[in-house]
């Protein structure tokens, strides 16, 4: 290849974007990796930590063993579902090919961009409920998975479809409205002043329920 040709290329507006296309998805991957490290390294920690304590409160019998045991039985399972939420949703937005970025300083669990301007009604309802459908599947994973003979252990279980249920008492009516061609951003805004606290307590409460029936 000649000089000139070289030089014809580096010019060439259409290889100039080929090469930025290629150094985002570079940056994305890389993004993401890091960040699938950092939460896979956060939930073995909460499993680890709750599962040390709720074997020290069986082997023990003691009420401070069992009271460790519960304390961090309702703190792996709040970070375990909502990083599992954030997953699902991200999952939800790449599968229908949206744009989503996944963020240079991810925020608590919030780990991308949903380019609302860039994206479909579709790409947007997709997006919406992967986050709940992440939580229900990772609610019958644990009920499978776990023989509930503790209270920690129905504590873990009972936290995980808390949150299952306050993030759809959320996320539905926002995915219902969407779909009828309401705005999602101002759905998401109008969503969250008319909510409140109401799809949390309502989750506590259910959560609450599922303790006392499974204990």
């Amino acid at each position: 290849m000649s000089e000139e040709q070289i030089q014809n290329q580096n010019e060439d507006p259409s290889i100039k974007q080929g090469n930025d296309v290629d150094d985002r998805l570079a940056r994305d991957r890389a993004r993401l990796k890091k960040v699938g490290l950092r939460h896979s390294a956060t939930v073995l920690a909460a499993l680890t930590l709750w599962g040390a304590a709720d074997a020290w409160a069986i082997s023990s019998g003691w009420l401070l063993a069992d009271t460790v045991a519960i304390l961090n039985a309702i703190l792996a399972g709040t970070v375990i579902a909502y990083i599992a939420h954030e997953w699902g949703h991200f999952t939800g937005a790449r599968i229908s090919g949206a744009v989503s970025p996944v963020l240079k300083e991810p925020v608590s669990f919030f780990m991308f961009n949903f380019k609302d301007e860039l994206n479909t009604q579709g790409q947007f309802l997709s997006m919406s409920a992967g986050g709940p459908f992440a939580n229900w599947s990772l609610f019958i994973l644990i009920f499978i998975l776990l023989p509930l003979d503790t209270w920690s252990q129905a504590l873990f279980l009972a936290t995980t479809f808390a949150i299952a249920v306050s993030v759809s008492v959320f996320d539905f009516p926002i995915i219902n409205r969407v779909m009828y061609g309401d705005n999602p951003a101002e759905t998401i805004k109008k969503r969250q002043l008319e909510s409140g606290n109401t799809p949390r307590t309502i989750g506590i409460i259910a959560g609450a329920i599922l303790w006392l029936l499974a204990i």
